[in-house]
């Protein structure tokens, strides 16, 4: 059961590092010039629900193991 919630962790890591990537993109700039008005709320959200549910998982995981 361990190793299924490892890999549900990296995952969700590997979905933040991937949606960074994206949205800091030239191609994803260029496209619509409005990209990069007002992003740094919209980044702190998104991070903050990563974290969240990186965090549940985590405590399910210790959950578990008790």
């Amino acid at each position: 059961m361990e190793w299924l919630m490892g890999i549900v962790i990296v995952v969700m890591v590997a979905g933040l590092v991937a949606t960074l990537i994206i949205g800091q993109s030239k191609s994803n700039k260029d496209t619509d010039p409005r990209y990069t008005q007002n992003t740094g709320k919209k980044w702190l959200r998104l991070g903050g629900i990563y974290v969240l549910g990186i965090v549940a998982v985590v405590i399910i995981v210790m959950a578990l193991n008790d």
